[in-house]
């Protein structure tokens, strides 16, 4: 596994990091599904992938799960 360079900064519209900056990078995984590191203010705060289904899950932090999908439409949006 490595991790690769920033993917792009987000700011987020709602919830508990409104109009904050958030940094996201992915990180190749064994499974070959990415992992998405999100951080504030250079700490970490979530960890996110997107399930077979197309649904986002979280899986390190505690973001609403309405911030999830958000971040996660964010990340769709960028890699087009």
């Amino acid at each position: 596994m490595q991790n690769s360079a920033k993917l792009f900064n987000a700011t987020i519209t709602a919830g508990g990091f409104k109009d904050k900056s958030i940094s996201v990078r992915a990180e190749e995984t064994t499974d070959g599904v990415p992992l998405y590191h999100c951080d504030v203010d250079g700490e970490s705060a979530s960890q996110l992938r997107q399930e077979p289904s197309g649904e986002w899950i979280q899986v390190w932090g505690e973001l609403p799960v309405e911030m999830v999908a958000q971040l996660g439409r964010l990340i769709e949006a960028h890699q087009r």
